[in-house]
């Protein structure tokens, strides 16, 4: 279920040409074993490489749709309010790479690109979508979606165009991750795609850098190189953070606390991270339940110790306000999207950033779950080549200026602090995963309870009685399966 993107060690200077190529180089973790965790570090020169790549097959050269519309829509959430859409040159280098990339497809092909972003929440977004679909409008020609909400409906019940009839699209080409856009595919067609127009955004584990040196901790970044970044370090670093500052007797958010997070999701990846998925395919590639498992009791046991022994902050209300963060310094981990990294440029403590740990150390490599949201086009499209070659293009192109453009922005400008962070980014990218169960079913009745598992039941309630819990939502979650099987497998007929 792993996604490989391959990230040349050229990002020390921005230099990379493909930075999320498909299936790439299988090695994950860096062999210098040297890491800073206090001051800043020079990156290493490294010469350009030349492109390489392969060109696209799209024949601009004949091709001139005569000022079409190319109508995108999407909504302002994780990475698209940072990494996807672009107005106007506005002096921004990430907004103006964007438009660059965007007047280039315009070209190429004699089209104009329209971008159409609702608000923040995903359900709203859903509901004006579906209506248009069903009417049979042919108003959208790629939908940005959710990494959730949606994903089931829209591709059981008839709602998208299988991508695998696009023409011009090379699905096998290096720009493409076909292996991944095989995993979510659950039926006959492909639905959703993953290629380098679709900036991956795991979540990461921001660290305080000064605390690590103040209480002499072990340096998290020499761990992820050894392969001994482990739930077991991540664990014992929190607990040592732990401190009640002010000496009152109890712990509120004047104290020291080992980990915290404004958004629950943020807990689930410790359960990818750690190898545990919700789900498998089965011989005949159906999705079946594998979560009940020793290994996500002795999750539920960790998680449910460390919130009642006072590591795990929660805040009053999951908002991005009340979280507690390290830049108060008096938070060793900090739980977040990729993409906030945005939010993070004016922090005055230094920090660094890791990966979610191993299980243990006899877990080959780490595992970043992806949280991204997933591209599709609508069924109601009347311009099929129109929408083949401009996802061929925007896929192509994206490596051009993009994702260098997105690695100086995020890498150097608010992340990279060391050449550590650098090595961190290799790694992070290198080991992008899918949780087909948390994209399909994880807001479904019973199903979402089990993928919330984590956070819900030993978090939330500070219980580790999973065993009630599985068969509690058992029924409900096998029905969510069976019910998207029927529902596919009919419109599949049909269509």
């Amino acid at each position: 279920m792993k996604a490989k993107y391959t990230v040349s060690g050229a990002l020390a200077l921005l230099l990379l040409t493909s930075a999320l190529a498909a299936c790439g180089n299988d090695s994950t973790q860096s062999t210098d074993t040297t890491a800073s965790v206090g001051g800043d570090t020079t990156a290493s020169v490294t010469e350009t490489p030349e492109d390489t790549r392969e060109s696209h097959k799209v024949p601009v050269d004949s091709l001139d749709f005569g000022g079409e519309e190319l109508n995108l829509v999407g909504f302002d959430w994780q990475g698209y309010k940072f990494y996807f859409f672009a107005e106007e040159e506005n002096g921004d280098v990430m907004n103006d790479a964007l438009y660059n990339r965007n007047r280039v497809v315009e070209d190429a092909l004699n089209v104009r690109i329209v971008n159409e972003i609702y608000g923040e929440n995903c359900n709203d977004y859903i509901t004006a979508l579906k209506p248009i679909i069903l009417a049979g409008d042919d108003v959208y020609d790629m939908m940005f979606n959710h990494c959730i909400a949606g994903i089931s409906t829209y591709a059981s019940e008839g709602y998208l165009y299988n991508l695998d009839n696009l023409p011009y699209i090379d699905m096998e080409a290096e720009w493409w991750n076909r292996e991944q856009m095989d995993v979510l595919r659950l039926g006959e067609n492909t639905y959703y795609a993953v290629n380098d127009m679709m900036i991956p955004c795991p979540y990461v584990i921001f660290f305080n850098k000064a605390m690590v040196e103040r209480l002499d901790m072990e340096n998290p970044y020499k761990l992820v190189y050894e392969g001994t970044w482990t739930l077991d370090k991540f664990e014992e670093m929190a607990r040592l953070a732990v401190d009640d500052v002010n000496g009152d007797g109890k712990m509120d958010e004047n104290d020291s606390w080992g980990v915290s997070a404004n958004e629950v999701s943020k807990y689930i990846s410790f359960m990818t991270g750690a190898g545990q998925y919700i789900t498998e395919t089965d011989a005949d590639g159906y999705v079946q339940l594998a979560l009940n498992t020793e290994k996500t009791q002795s999750l539920m046991e960790r998680f449910e110790e460390m919130t009642k022994d006072d590591v795990i902050y929660i805040p009053p209300t999951m908002e991005r306000a009340d979280m507690l963060t390290i830049d108060t310094d008096r938070l060793m981990f900090q739980l977040d999207a990729i993409s906030d990294a945005e939010l993070l440029r004016d922090y005055t403590v230094d920090f660094g950033f890791l990966p979610y740990p191993k299980y243990d150390e006899s877990q080959k490599d780490y595992i970043s779950l992806d949280w991204g949201g997933l591209l599709s086009v609508p069924c109601t499209i009347s311009n099929p080549e129109l929408v083949g070659a401009a996802m061929e293009l925007f896929a192509w192109e994206s490596a051009n200026e993009v994702i260098p453009t997105y690695y100086d922005t995020v890498l150097t400008g608010k992340l990279a602090r060391d050449d550590d962070a650098v090595k961190m980014m290799d790694i992070l990218f290198d080991t992008v995963a899918y949780e087909i169960g948390g994209n399909y079913f994880g807001f479904s009745a019973g199903f979402g309870d089990l993928f919330y598992s984590l956070p819900r039941l030993a978090i939330e309630k500070e219980s580790s009685d999973f065993a009630s819990f599985y068969n509690k939502n058992l029924k409900a979650a096998q029905k969510t399966i069976d019910s998207f099987y029927e529902n596919l497998e009919n419109t599949e007929s049909v269509n």
